[in-house]
């Protein structure tokens, strides 16, 4: 903590040398406060010290030469989501996403209320919304979220800022999972369908299974038709009798 206070004063004095050479050499300069906030998470309790004094040795006989600060202690297990509301601020924000342990509690950040949200719009500026896709990144990946999904919902928060954030109101994690996992089956039929009588005809028996399997995987790939045509030496209509029972098992 000394180092991050020591840090805050000499990036002062060298924006203050900047606007004005030698400004920091003379009398009257004067360093500002540093108020040190520590925030904290975690289930157990907070056992350090928050004095610095306390952490040095024979600091009875030599206080007069140590720096004497503490920090502040913010203790969010201390603080309702409703204690936090009433702040209105991108901290508060934080704290309240911070308390988000479990995939079955993201939906508690749609329940936030209009006037906070409101709030939060005009009070936050474009230039901290990576900050904000930072953290719901960091929360999203605690409760195991696929990398995919979260890019999907940290790039809404890059482009519209707190309201792409809120835009995650009714994102269940179940429910994607059931979803992709229908998906997945849906490929998978799509993959194997040589069984199937309708597949069997738009394959065709000129290129045989194999190829075939992969024109498939191609298409699913959604590489354009063109291009499959291409590299499998296949007419673009046989690839598009394939897309085309592939469109049905989607469907």
């Amino acid at each position: 903590m000394l180092q991050y206070v020591t840090l805050v004063l000499t990036e002062y004095e060298k924006e203050a040398n900047k606007k004005q050479p030698g400004a920091s050499a003379r009398k009257d300069f004067k360093y500002p406060p540093v108020l040190p906030v520590v925030f904290y998470d975690g289930e157990k309790e907070w056992t350090a010290e928050t004095e610095f004094l306390s952490k040095v040795e024979l600091s009875d006989v030599f206080y007069k030469y140590i720096p004497k600060f503490e920090y502040e202690l913010v203790n969010l297990e201390e603080y309702s989501v409703e204690d936090l509301i009433r702040f209105g601020d991108m901290l508060s924000l934080i704290m309240i996403i911070d308390k988000i342990r479990a995939a079955d509690e993201i939906n508690l950040i749609g329940k936030l209320p209009v006037g906070y949200i409101e709030a939060l719009k005009l009070n936050i500026p474009p230039h901290l919304n990576k900050l904000l896709a930072d953290v719901m990144t960091v929360l999203l990946k605690r409760v195991n979220v696929p990398a995919d999904e979260i890019t999907a919902v940290t790039e809404q928060i890059y482009e519209r800022g707190v309201q792409g954030m809120f835009n995650i109101e009714n994102y269940d994690v179940q429910e994607t999972r059931r979803v992709a996992h229908n998906e997945g089956i849906m490929i998978g039929e799509a993959r194997g369908v040589e069984k199937g009588v309708a597949i069997g005809e738009a394959r065709g028996v000129d290129k045989g299974l194999d190829t075939s399997a992969e024109i498939m995987q191609s298409l699913i790939a959604k590489v354009p038709v063109d291009e499959i045509a291409e590299r499998y030496q296949v007419s673009v209509g046989k690839v598009k009798q394939i897309q085309s029972v592939l469109a049905q098992l989607s469907s």
